[in-house]
């Protein structure tokens, strides 16, 4: 499945052009479908995209995190090792990794070929939400097609919220009904059937200013994000900007 998603890539490449440069770079090494090791030793996190994760810390490897990897490494080999930075808006996050937008030699989106590929899903975390019409399109495109991580079935038949199993945590797409929409002190709340819980910090709230919250309440809908359990409470996905939500009726 790998050499055929590698073979087939100038098939389908929406390019998602950079409304500017930043740096100029060396690539040294790839550290897995979203990450590369720079030659001054910098690393830097890919914006935009999430791809499936490879073995770690005793985990095995998900699904396509091999070819994920390997389609980033092609992909770096045919850019002669040199490509553009876009940083984002956020320049660094917590691990000290630079957030960039990375593009080849030929202007080609790094993020967007991933993404029409199969091998990552789409992820907007402000501040650095450019080009999110963008990659949703090449998104899309993969995801109509079943290409990838969309022919799995936890990406092609997202889990159903009052199905989610106690143990799971981490990087999810779920679909639920929505039983009610509320606020507290810190942040707004959507609760899905089966106990699942939507949050949207209030400093995130302008981000969500089109969307009208409180008519999602009795719709179906679809969420990706990380799913966690803080203190053993109920099961919750942290809501960081519109495009993570979809209205399915």
């Amino acid at each position: 499945m790998g050499a055929l998603l590698l073979c087939s890539l100038p098939a389908f490449a929406l390019n998602c052009t950079s409304d500017r440069i930043d740096e100029q770079v060396r690539v040294v090494s790839v550290s897995d479908g979203d990450t590369l090791r720079l030659s001054d030793d910098r690393r830097v996190r890919i914006i935009g995209i999430n791809t499936p994760e490879l073995s770690h810390q005793g985990h095995p490897a998900d699904p396509l995190a091999q070819e994920a990897s390997a389609l980033l490494q092609k992909l770096i080999r045919a850019s002669d090792h040199r490509v553009a930075l876009r940083i984002g808006d956020e320049p660094q996050d917590h691990y000290g990794r630079v957030l960039a937008h990375v593009f080849l030699a030929d202007g080609q989106s790094v993020e967007a070929t991933l993404l029409e590929q199969g091998l990552a899903s789409r992820v907007a975390i402000p501040p650095n939400v450019w080009g999110q019409d963008c990659l949703a399109q090449a998104e899309n495109k993969a995801r109509q097609a079943g290409r990838g991580i969309w022919a799995l079935p936890a990406y092609r038949t997202p889990v159903e919220a009052r199905n989610l199993p106690s143990d799971v945590t981490g990087y999810i797409l779920l679909q639920g009904r929505v039983e009610n929409v509320g606020g507290s002190r810190h942040a707004q709340w959507i609760n899905l059937d089966g106990g699942v819980a939507l949050k949207i910090d209030h400093d995130l709230m302008p981000y969500f200013s089109d969307l009208d919250l409180k008519r999602l309440q009795g719709k179906r809908i679809e969420a990706r994000g990380w799913l966690t359990r803080p203190g053993g409470k109920s099961p919750r996905i942290r809501l960081t900007h519109p495009s993570m939500l979809r209205v399915l009726d």
